[in-house]
């Protein structure tokens, strides 16, 4: 019962967050990168340092954020949140996370296929200026949507590289 409620009550906060988000840096250039991910599905950090490096964005600038449904031994060490640290009212128990929530990252990834209760509202909390999700994803939430499975990295790197061309955000 209690599972249900936090859930309606993340889809209000989500709702909320999605009416104030600003889009005034909508069309800036990349030079920091962020992706959410589930880390029960996707654990490849390197993989994701390889999509970033194709647009020449540096390591110093990329940031992760990895979702734990189960809480198990760390994987990654820094920006993990667990779905016990999303509380009941939408607030997050994680300093790192709220941090990750807080940088104005000129482009994020919703690295997850389909609609995920903790994560779309971690996307929508996320002061990132251009958000970009993948397949069967909350179209609400991002700026771009590309219909491409996570394991197809070669596929998304090509997308993501045409559509940041044509709007201007890489050279």
């Amino acid at each position: 019962m209690f599972a249900k409620l936090k859930l309606k009550i993340l889809q209000k906060k989500l709702d909320k967050n999605l009416k104030s988000r600003d889009r005034s840096q909508l069309h800036s250039q990349v030079k920091t990168m962020a992706f959410i991910f589930d880390e029960d599905d996707f654990k490849d950090i390197e993989t994701l340092l390889e999509i970033t490096s194709s647009f020449g964005v540096e390591q110093d600038h990329v940031r992760f954020l990895a979702f734990q449904k189960y809480k198990k031994g760390l994987d990654l060490k820094l920006y993990q949140v667990h779905h016990k640290q999303v509380k009941w009212n939408g607030t997050i128990d994680n300093k790192e996370a709220k941090m990750f929530l807080e940088q104005p990252f000129d482009v994020l990834i919703g690295f997850y296929n389909g609609m995920h209760p903790y994560m779309d509202f971690l996307n929508s909390a996320s002061k990132a200026r251009f958000k970009v999700g993948l397949e069967n994803s909350d179209l609400r939430l991002f700026d771009l949507q590309m219909e491409i499975k996570i394991t197809d990295i070669k596929a998304i790197i090509a997308e993501l590289n045409k559509y940041l061309h044509v709007l201007g955000k890489v050279d």
